[in-house]
């Protein structure tokens, strides 16, 4: 039976890798994926899903908030049997586009595996895709990473900006799009005691 899966984590708890993992198994059998992420993410060079962790890319297609997913699954069932579809940077998706995704799982009967962060930076703010896959998803799962600072499963996401922790959006942006490489404006994955009270690590 096709469920709608949503698979969350802090940044750098290796989501992609797990994504692309299952990419491997799916296509190991001789089964069909489709893999898509938002544009929003520039990160990662276009058309592609990569993982820091294997060391390893898979083409997707790349969607803005604008596009209906139910309509480009459905254009694509069309031409090939699909047996899972798999998206990445979840947590930029639309309300309206997980309700597409509820569409793909319920009318196509296909599985919709989502990986993306539950926190955004700002402190007690959800992102806008994450609030809905938390309200519609069948199934929720962590992957489970280790704080920056201690041995405490990492919860939360700080932005940091010119060696600065930031836990505020002067616009009411919950995207900033960062990395978690050493640069101006990065995040590093911490528990919620350090998220709060932030060492002078950084």
């Amino acid at each position: 039976m096709a469920k709608l899966y949503f698979k969350y984590g802090t940044m750098d708890a290796s989501k992609s890798a797990d994504l692309l993992m299952t990419v491997h198994k799916y296509e190991q059998q001789g089964k069909n994926v489709l893999c898509m992420r938002p544009n929003i993410d520039t990160r990662t060079k276009e058309g592609f899903i990569e993982s820091r962790a294997l060391d390893y890319k898979h083409s997707c297609y790349c969607f803005n908030d604008d596009e209906d997913l139910y309509d480009i699954v459905y254009k694509e069932q069309k031409e090939v049997k699909l047996d899972c579809l798999l998206i990445d940077e979840a947590q930029f998706m639309t309300k309206a586009q997980v309700e597409n995704l509820v569409l793909v799982v319920d009318t196509l009967k296909i599985p919709v595996i989502c990986y993306g962060l539950k926190n955004s930076y700002i402190k007690g703010e959800l992102f806008e895709g994450t609030k809905a896959l938390l309200y519609f998803a069948d199934s929720i799962q962590e992957v489970k990473s280790v704080c920056h600072f201690c041995n405490k499963k990492a919860t939360m996401n700080l932005l940091i900006q010119n060696d600065k922790p930031v836990r505020e959006s002067k616009t009411g942006n919950a995207v900033v799009i960062g990395d978690t490489k050493q640069s101006s404006s990065y995040y590093i994955s911490t528990c919620r005691e350090h998220y709060f009270n932030t060492p002078d690590l950084i």
